[in-house]
């Protein structure tokens, strides 16, 4: 599904790109409009058309696997209780990470994404920390700390968490209190 989603998201550049392009050439007068409707009726012609189209269904398909994404995040982790079903949103279970990772971890820089994994989540959370942090035992406890507490406080069964640390770097604060200045990523 990610070779599929990187596919569709370069044809939608290309041609959301190219298109574009065109367009302001046309519209500012830069290329012929009578031109370009010789050209388009050669054999050349026919085949930009052709790759134009499928690069148009390209397009369509990077949409249609973003509406898919969307949709099968929008569902709900259910659990059949006693009383009724116990539903709680990827909002929730992000929220609830969210405030995990900030006040029992110590981590302000993530992104948490979530994939239904069975009846549970597969967790994964990218984040930034700063150089004095020690990668494996942060994610370590990133990870018990997530597949303990989720589980146990919204009753959805934590099948995975993954840990991505994108950057190891001094944090804005400290390098304002250091009279130091940030890097450019």
């Amino acid at each position: 599904m990610r070779y599929l989603r990187h596919l569709t998201a370069l044809g939608a550049l290309i041609v959301t790109g190219g298109l574009g392009i065109i367009g302001l050439l046309i519209g500012t007068g830069a290329l012929d409009a009578a031109g370009t409707g010789t050209f388009l009726a050669t054999a050349a012609g026919t085949v930009v058309v052709l790759v134009v189209g499928v690069a148009l269904l390209l397009t369509a398909m990077h949409y249609v696997v973003i509406l898919a994404d969307r949709r099968v995040n929008a569902v709900t982790y259910v659990r059949e209780a006693e009383l009724g079903k116990i539903e709680v949103t990827p909002h929730a279970v992000k929220e609830l990470i969210a405030g995990i990772l900030r006040e029992e971890v110590g981590i302000e820089r993530f992104r948490v994404v979530l994939h239904h994994a069975g009846q549970g989540v597969a967790i994964t959370v990218r984040t930034t920390l700063a150089p004095d942090q020690r990668v494996t035992e942060l994610g370590e406890r990133i990870q018990r700390q997530l597949t303990h507490q989720v589980a146990e406080r919204t009753g959805v069964e934590v099948r995975s968490v993954s840990v991505q640390v994108r950057s190891i770097r001094r944090s804005v604060a400290s390098l304002h209190n250091a009279g130091g200045k940030e890097d450019a990523e």
